[in-house]
């Protein structure tokens, strides 16, 4: 479960904004406790174009990737991924940091570093088990660097005493380090937390449709696809993969090197997959006779296209308590849909492992005080130097939890709203 998460100097975010999903405002649903914390169950990030909202998701991601080393940053000469604030001489080419705040079982961690694109600056992992927390590691490149040899044995034996420094390459995440040891408990159960910690893209909803077809082979997961396609309401009533053998003539067409296509050839070929929609065929007394068959990506509209697609992730997300954060949720999606895939991490029956969703998005039909609390809408928003400004609902006083947000926001009461210029010929 997420807590907390800080980031500065990352793309349009240039000094320290920090994003919670902890309870900030005393109402009475849309949370679920652990120990004594109360942690909310979405959020919605609003905010004027180029804003900075959809930054704030990609710098959690970026974290993602960079903890998980997606970049596959080895040797010691590899660069590591950096985006600074560019806008400002003394950001352009300094370090950016990142710390997140999270719930491991019962155990709370905080873990950040600082870096730019050839070092890691400095690095920090700390454990909270009953209140008290305790310092597993520190490095920095310009202090004594500390293991705890008793609560994190994983990392004690890259420990130099003579030193006070940890034996590792300059660009290199301690953690990558520790993973690698047989007994690295803790690091292999935060790679692990941060493998659940998934961004989609609400406009290429084609990025993420390989995972929705592996999923569907799963028949049980199938049905669970159907049965949230059904709820919504477009016509559909059932959905099929539908494999055919590609030509061999086809495939000598193919601009691939022939010994590519000889073995292709000699272990079976390709098959190219079609995900089919069913809908029900009427005569002319309205009884149902028969089912027509349409092919998703050619005959269906584009938001049916991406409330499919979207489905496994979603669903996914509330089967196992992840954390999916999604930009532009709203795009392509009739209003009732969207607040329909809000609803889902808000239903504790269905939500019965305390998933979390963050989303950016534009619809201000969302904005009522009947889906969202005030802790849980947050604005961002540009300073005249082009740095990005972020806060929550609940942060501005005399914002009562029943008034009309969406109402209250259009008419730039909260901020975070486009100022447009009048144009001329």
């Amino acid at each position: 479960m997420l807590l907390q998460f800080s980031v500065n100097n990352y793309r349009s975010i240039k000094d320290t904004v920090t994003f919670s999903m902890a309870c900030g405002a005393k109402d009475n649903d849309n949370f679920f406790s652990i120990r004594k914390y109360d942690l909310l169950n979405s959020a919605v990030i609003y905010g004027a174009n180029a804003s900075g909202k959809s930054n704030l998701l990609r710098a959690m991601a970026f974290m993602g990737r960079l903890v998980l080393n997606k970049t596959k940053v080895i040797q010691s000469t590899d660069t590591l991924p950096h985006d600074p604030f560019r806008l400002n001489t003394s950001t352009k080419d300094a370090s950016s940091s990142f710390e997140i705040v999270f719930f491991i079982d019962e155990i709370k961690y905080r873990y950040g570093f600082e870096l730019d694109n050839t070092t890691v600056y400095s690095e920090w992992l700390y454990a909270d088990e009953k209140g008290k927390e305790a310092k597993l590691f520190y490095r920095d490149d310009e202090e004594e660097h500390y293991v705890n040899p008793q609560k994190f044995k994983e990392g004690f034996a890259f420990f130099d005493n003579t030193t006070s420094k940890i034996k590792i390459s300059p660009n290199q995440l301690f953690l990558w380090k520790c993973d690698r040891e047989d007994d690295g408990i803790i690091s292999k159960s935060i790679l692990q937390w941060f493998s659940r910690f998934n961004l989609i893209d609400g406009l290429n909803h084609d990025g993420y449709i390989n995972y929705t077809m592996r999923k569907m082979e799963d028949e049980k997961f199938k049905n669970e696809i159907i049965s949230l396609v059904k709820t919504a309401d477009i016509g559909v009533e059932n959905i099929v993969l539908q494999e055919d053998e590609v030509p061999s003539d086809v495939i000598e067409k193919m601009p691939l090197p022939q010994d590519l296509k000889e073995e292709l050839l000699k272990d079976g070929g390709l098959k190219s997959i079609n995900i089919n929609t069913y809908h029900t065929v009427f005569d002319e007394n309205n009884n149902a006779i028969a089912q027509e068959v349409f092919e998703l990506d050619q005959e269906e509209s584009l938001g049916t296209r991406k409330f499919f697609k979207m489905s496994a992730p979603i669903l996914n997300t509330l089967q196992e308590g992840k954390i999916l954060m999604i930009d532009e949720l709203d795009a392509s999606l009739h209003p009732m849909l969207t607040r329909h895939l809000i609803s889902l991490f808000h239903d504790k029956n269905i939500n019965t492992q305390n998933a979390q969703l963050i989303f950016a998005t534009h619809d201000t039909n969302l904005l009522k005080p009947q889906i969202f609390r005030r802790d849980q809408i947050w604005f961002s928003e540009k300073d005249k130097y082009g740095a990005t400004n972020l806060y929550a609902l609940s942060q501005l006083k005399n914002v009562r939890k029943t008034e009309d947000f969406e109402c209250q926001y259009i008419q730039g009461k909260y901020g975070a709203i486009p100022y447009l210029g009048k144009f001329e010929f």
